[in-house]
């Protein structure tokens, strides 16, 4: 297992991880028509390529022992003006077929040790294995900074979870 910065050309790989996990992830979670709209889209793999050329944020990829991209961890600067911490990991996905074999975990240390800091993230309510995961690795839930977003008349409810500098 490798864990690595990642570079333009990991853009194709990224989009479409981000896209199947999202579905997968969710599958049970969210109406179809919000779940239709994730797909893997020329769009979609244009936005990761030019997020991977600016280098505005933290991108970091796990492979497996071939070289392929087995998942990716995303942040960079807190977005949620509530929060103190400087940090904030946007996004953390593992291809279905890669699951259970520690690339989450890698890619999680990998970008607390990136950011070298207290950090926070966001997970939808009612996504157990997420929840669970989290609070394993040492996240802490907490409820005071739950949020909501509304989504095609829907609305998305997300828990908050701390990690604090080791």
């Amino acid at each position: 297992m490798k864990i690595r910065y990642a570079e333009v050309f990991d853009a194709f790989s990224i989009a479409k991880i981000h896209c199947e996990s999202w579905i997968s992830a969710y599958a049970n979670l969210l109406a179809q028509q919000i779940l239709d709209k994730r797909v893997f889209s020329q769009e979609r793999l244009q936005r990761w390529e030019n997020r991977l050329k600016e280098k505005k944020s933290i991108v970091l990829v796990s492979e497996n022992e071939k070289g392929i991209v087995t998942g990716f961890a995303w942040g960079g600067i807190g977005r949620d003006e509530r929060i103190t911490f400087p940090f904030e990991l946007y996004a953390l996905y593992v291809d279905d077929k890669e699951q259970n074999r520690g690339y989450g975990s890698a890619l999680l240390k990998a970008f607390a040790e990136a950011v070298n800091d207290n950090f926070y993230l966001f997970a939808l309510k009612g996504n157990v294995k997420a929840e669970n995961f989290y609070l394993k690795k040492g996240g802490i839930l907490k409820p005071e900074f739950e949020k909501s977003q509304e989504d095609q008349g829907f609305v998305l409810q997300e828990d908050c979870f701390f990690f604090l500098k080791s």
